[in-house]
């Protein structure tokens, strides 16, 4: 059976098979029988059906979730503030939430989202049949959804260490559709290069905006944290979704593997067991690096695990949206 975890040379995602027999994996545990579950989304099949299906299970579940003060109303409505004119008041919003919301009008609203995805080799690996890129996939389709839905104009880049994809930023269903068939069509290949394409793109957009940029972030991390950190100074808002799964940070299963960079393709043969500490120790300090400085550049970090329901980031990228 195939697993992924990381080449320990340089750090960057590997691809790791069993020599002498093959292992049957136990389901993952106390998988969440929530529609938001990646399992579940992969059955759907269609990404405007996942898209749908997370967004609006994701706003039903809202007043029962810790993200209680994000309204489904976000679209259309904002929390009122003292000295706005009470006719714009939604009393019906007060009525079921015993708040007070005004309703906002769609040129409140017009600042461009762009969604940056990384379509690099890595971002193949599928320890539990959901690949990361299945998940990155699930996650745009579902935050053009919801953009779309708020009246948001929304952009989208997909790139390895070129843009494969490009679209403009734009709004309605029929440009939705379009976002959507691009993501259907990608598939990752290629080598990680997210720097220069990143700030390449980012010299092209003529109006501050949302960026939300999803990754598995093997790249060398000072190159992707100055490139995300001049975007940032250029008052761009962003978002930073770290892709990682459990078997790839904590090299769990004991053995011989031989294994494969899914980039490079360069091979090498470990006993887990002997070089797991240090491994998983380079792993938290990547993700610690990460945390630190995009913290200090006042970047929004979400480590996301691929196997959790896709609620966390959603209301990650609503409540930097509302701010």
């Amino acid at each position: 059976m195939n697993r992924k975890i990381g080449d320990l040379a340089d750090g960057r995602v590997t691809e790791a098979s069993r020599g002498d027999a093959k292992r049957s994996h136990a389901p993952f545990a106390a998988r969440r029988s929530s529609l938001l579950d990646p399992a579940v989304l992969a059955s759907i099949g269609r990404l405007d059906l996942v898209a749908r299906t997370v967004v609006e299970g994701f706003l039903a579940g809202l007043h029962r979730s810790p993200f209680s003060g994000l309204s489904q109303e976000f679209a259309q409505h904002r929390q009122y503030i003292p000295g706005d004119d009470p006719r714009h008041i939604d009393w019906r919003v007060y009525a079921r939430t015993d708040r007070l919301y005004v309703k906002e009008f769609e040129d409140e609203t017009n600042a461009p989202v762009r969604l940056l995805l990384d379509a690099s080799g890595s971002l193949g690996y599928a320890p539990r049949g959901v690949s990361k890129f299945d998940y990155a996939r699930f996650l745009l389709a579902a935050l053009a959804y919801l953009a779309v839905r708020q009246n948001d104009r929304v952009g989208f880049v997909a790139f390895n260490d070129e843009a494969r994809e490009r679209l403009r930023a734009s709004g309605g269903q029929r440009h939705l559709h379009t976002i959507l068939a691009a993501l259907g069509r990608l598939r990752p290949a290629g080598h990680t290069r997210l720097g220069p394409i990143m700030l390449r793109e980012a010299s092209q957009w003529k109006r501050r905006g949302l960026v939300v940029v999803v990754s598995d972030l093997y790249d060398e991390p000072p190159e992707v944290v100055g490139a995300i950190t001049r975007i940032r100074r250029a008052h761009h808002d962003v978002i930073v979704f770290h892709l990682l799964d459990r078997a790839e940070k904590l090299m769990e299963h004991d053995g011989l593997y031989e294994f494969r960079d899914l980039e490079t393709g360069q091979t090498l043969v470990a006993d887990s067991s002997r070089v797991r500490q240090s491994y998983v120790e380079r792993m938290a300090g990547m993700c610690s690096y990460y945390r630190r400085e995009f913290g200090r550049a006042g970047v929004d970090y979400a480590e996301l695990d691929t196997a959790e329901p896709l609620e966390r980031a959603l209301a990650i990228y609503l409540q930097r949206r509302a701010k």
